[in-house]
């Protein structure tokens, strides 16, 4: 036999080896427990879910239990045969409870609400648990099934549909504990009220670049809420009257809010809250009112232990200067960040709100900390000297990009902060040897303040 003969000998008896593998496996699988058959079905992706349907006689019907379901409706050109998909799987899915239902469709025609609420319908009758819908609804107005607001088995629902959501008369989630909403736009007063009352065992809130335009006044109370965030859109900025947003929250451990503070947002009773972050964007005309409304939400933050604030946060105090003395001591936070950008360490906003926290333990500046082009002097800077930094102040952490323009912010801080044991600088670029060798030469308020640098 020639060497292609043996070659081609070769060949054949290692395919036939793979495929004596490939045959056992598959034998392998058919001999599984149909229990865990199930289970790895579960695993894939809806579509491939589906077409193992074609492996064998016993895989026929077994996709029919998965229990959980995502559909994505992207392509125009296959638009119809996707929707039947759905309607497909839907009908066709046994007595077994769903846990996961989620839906995504960039685009929706006359017709398609009504089907995508007998979509709905038909995953709460059987028990679900997880809703997610992502859907480009523009209608005047949108209501879902009404039997979705008071659905017993739902423990996480995510809304996100740029309409007017229109809301039932009665709604209670008894065991809802995550509720999302993105670019909804709530409808009035009383009905909000009712879905925001009607979350007794909520732990987790998300309300993402939502409308408040209608509402006047609403109160958000859950006794288990223990994660609030708040996103707000700019096009809220338009409202110069705002929402009054009031905020139970006995059991809050973190609030997040990011926006133009549109909205008067107020926390009570929070005795519980320990991290808090802030970030405030405000057109230049609302400074004054957008200043008295970080001031109120601060007066409601005087227990918490971190606390992280944007630059805009603090700056906007300075349009209504005569708020700063009256800003509420922060007995209890431990560590301050600034971020967002380049804090300016010679801005009288900042050097008043860092007299409210006489016992902070750590500082960071994760955007840098720079001087204004207009300050000559940097020795005048933080006069008077911030009280944590005379007895608790341990640690500054700054990151830069150019470590050389903000040499002498770091200057101030070092002759400053007598307690001081660290500075832990983080620099993007490669830190010069003649940079590090200023820093080290640098009066320091502490003899046992250490460089550390990135």
């Amino acid at each position: 036999m020639d060497e292609s003969g043996l070659y081609q000998s070769s060949k054949k008896h290692k395919l036939n080896e793979e495929q004596g593998i490939v045959d056992g496996n598959t034998k392998c699988l058919e001999n599984l427990p149909e229990e865990i058959l199930r289970h790895i079905i579960s695993l894939l992706p809806t579509n491939d879910a589906v077409r193992t349907s074609i492996l064998c006689k016993r895989w026929e019907y077994l996709w029919t239990s998965i229990p959980n379901l995502g559909f994505k409706i992207e392509s125009e050109a296959k638009r119809t045969l996707r929707m039947n998909f759905v309607e497909r799987v839907l009908l066709l899915h046994d007595s077994s409870d769903i846990k996961q239902f989620t839906l995504y469709c960039d685009d929706l025609h006359d017709g398609d609400a009504s089907r995508i609420k007998a979509w709905i319908f038909s995953a709460i009758r059987h028990n679900v648990q997880e809703l997610v819908l992502d859907l480009p609804i523009f209608e005047e107005q949108f209501s879902l099934p009404r039997c979705l607001f008071t659905c017993v088995t739902l423990t996480k629902l995510q809304f996100d549909m740029p309409c007017v959501l229109k809301l039932p008369p009665t709604i209670y989630f008894t065991n809802l504990k995550i509720l999302t909403f993105k670019n909804v736009t709530f409808l009035d007063d009383y009905s909000t009220q009712k879905l925001f009352s009607g979350l007794p065992v909520l732990e987790e809130m998300f309300l993402e670049d939502c409308l408040w335009v209608n509402l006047t006044a609403v109160s958000i109370s859950s006794p288990k809420l223990h994660c609030l965030v708040i996103i707000d859109d700019g096009e809220n900025s338009n409202d110069k009257d705002g929402c009054q947003v009031m905020i139970f929250g006995p059991g809050l451990k973190t609030f997040t809010y990011c926006g133009p503070l549109c909205n008067d947002y107020c926390l009570y009773n929070s005795c519980s809250l320990e991290r808090v972050e802030i970030e405030v964007c405000y057109p230049g005309w609302t400074a004054r009112q957008v200043a008295y409304r970080m001031y109120r939400l601060l007066s409601g933050l005087s227990t918490i232990k971190k606390l992280k604030l944007s630059n805009g946060a603090v700056e906007v105090l300075n349009s209504a200067a005569e708020l700063l003395p009256h800003v509420p001591m922060f007995n209890n936070v431990m560590h301050l960040e600034f971020d967002d950008c380049p804090t300016y360490l010679d801005r009288v906003a900042l050097s008043k709100i860092l007299e409210k926290f006489p016992c902070l333990n750590t500082l960071e500046f994760p955007k840098g900390i720079d001087l204004s082009v207009n300050c000559k002097n940097a020795d005048g800077i933080l006069d008077p000297v911030p009280p944590c930094f005379l007895s608790h102040l341990r640690c500054i952490k700054v990151c830069y990009a150019e470590v050389q323009d903000q040499l002498p912010a770091i200057k101030n801080l070092l002759k400053n902060a007598v307690a001081l044991d660290k500075i832990v600088i983080y620099s993007v670029n490669h830190f010069a040897r003649d940079f590090e060798k200023q820093l080290v030469e640098f009066p320091r308020g502490s003899k046992n303040c250490k460089f550390i640098i990135y």
